[in-house]
């Protein structure tokens, strides 16, 4: 996929945290003198298996074909992500990432003024943005013809992002589709029901 600048960024960030540090966002353990100095606040993030549950278990038409998750820190950041992948040949491919950060607030930002800047694009614009209240989502969307590549970045309940991506498919159907089925309802409340706290 192309690089869309401060959220790609931030999802690469996601990687890289989920790879340097996992095991719900406990510290490695030290000697007894340290630990008390180096002890991290509360892990603020929903844990990866929790993200996961939300993701689509099929899509019509596509193998499901690989799946990645982690919780982790990297210095003060925390990331939570959850990815699965679905193929059809080697012509299409849809990707479904969910991810909650402590830098949740900035990307938010970012997601936000992205879909009001095309509030003025028409409904049958291939890159009109998403306004879901009843799914308490928002979101914008990209297209590049050129390679029929296609992404939907969404901010939902003012704190996850689900980020759908195809390649191969014309226009942003796909992605729209895709994210729409998503239980985005379910997902908002996540984050009342888990607390935030570290998982064993």
């Amino acid at each position: 996929m192309r690089d869309y600048s401060f959220l790609q960024r931030l999802f690469l960030l996601a990687l890289v945290a989920g790879t340097a540090c996992t095991g719900g966002g406990k510290k490695t353990p030290a000697d007894a003198d340290s630990t008390a100095a180096n002890t991290l606040p509360p892990f603020p993030c929903a844990h990866f298996e929790d993200l996961r549950a939300f993701l689509p278990e099929s899509l019509q038409g596509l193998e499901r074909s690989q799946e990645a998750g982690s919780t982790g820190r990297y210095g003060d950041v925390s990331v939570s992500e959850a990815e699965r992948s679905f193929t059809q040949g080697e012509d299409r491919e849809v990707k479904v990432r969910i991810v909650d950060t402590s830098l949740g607030k900035k990307l938010g930002q970012a997601i936000r003024a992205a879909a009001d800047e095309g509030r003025s694009r028409a409904t049958n614009d291939p890159t009109a943005p998403i306004f879901w209240k009843d799914k308490q989502a928002v979101g914008f969307v990209r297209y590049d013809a050129s390679n029929g590549l296609a992404e939907a970045s969404l901010l939902v309940g003012n704190r996850y992002v689900v980020a759908v991506s195809s390649r191969g498919f014309p226009g942003t159907v796909e992605v729209r589709r895709v994210a729409q089925d998503i239980d985005l309802e379910g997902l908002a409340r996540l984050h009342q029901a888990s607390g935030g706290t570290d998982r064993q």
